[in-house]
Parts: structure tokens; sequence; C-alpha cells
């Protein structure tokens, strides 16, 4: 396979809507995908004061609260809904994001 038609797949996985249970609590809704190892798209995780929350610190552009993130790459895929988002004024695609995580039972696919 060449780079560019596995640039080409990596781009079209990443833009899937996941399927089936996670389907009636996305409608309306987008899903962004970070992995821990990626580089080019750093972002900052830690926990909040009030232990069922977190603060996500990155920089995208398209990210609305109630949309939901999706982080993996080490263990097993972590998945939380925006609560509250924050942007900086510069960089104008910057922002802090208050986290809840979704329950573990629930298991994310791609389509």
């Amino acid at each position: 396979m060449s780079f560019q038609a596995l640039k080409f797949t990596l781009s079209q996985w990443t833009k899937c809507k996941p399927s089936r249970p996670y389907q009636g609590l996305s409608a309306g809704r987008r899903w962004h995908q970070y992995l821990w190892q990626d580089e080019n798209n750093q972002f900052v995780l830690e926990a909040a004061p009030d232990q069922s929350l977190y603060y996500m610190t990155t920089q995208k552009e398209g990210v609305s609260p109630g949309d939901y993130i999706e982080i993996s790459g080490v263990g097993t895929p972590s998945c939380y809904q925006i609560i509250q988002l924050d942007r900086y004024c510069d960089p104008p695609d910057m922002w802090i994001a208050t986290l809840r995580k979704i329950a573990q039972g629930l298991e994310y696919r791609q389509a």
C-alpha cells in the first residue's frame, strides 16, 4: 500500500461515525479522536478536583460542547463528552474543555 493510500485510509477512518452502542448518544454530535503518541496532535488531559471530571487542552477546529472525544494508544481507549468548552484568543483553534468520562460498559467502534 502506498503512503498516499495509507494516508487516505487513515483520514477516512478518523472521520467515521460511531456504530451502534453510541449511536443514540451521539445524534447530532461529532466524535474527535486523539492518540497519546500522535506528535502532530498534542494534548494535555488531567483530572479535575471533582473526580468525575477531567480537563483537556489542545488545538483543533470544529469542536463543540456536547461532542465526544476518544483517547487511545495506551491500554483501553477512554471516551469522554465535552461538558464545557472555553476557547483561547491566540491561537484561535486552541481550547480547554471540561470532560465527563463515559461509562466503561459502552463500547465505541468505528463503522
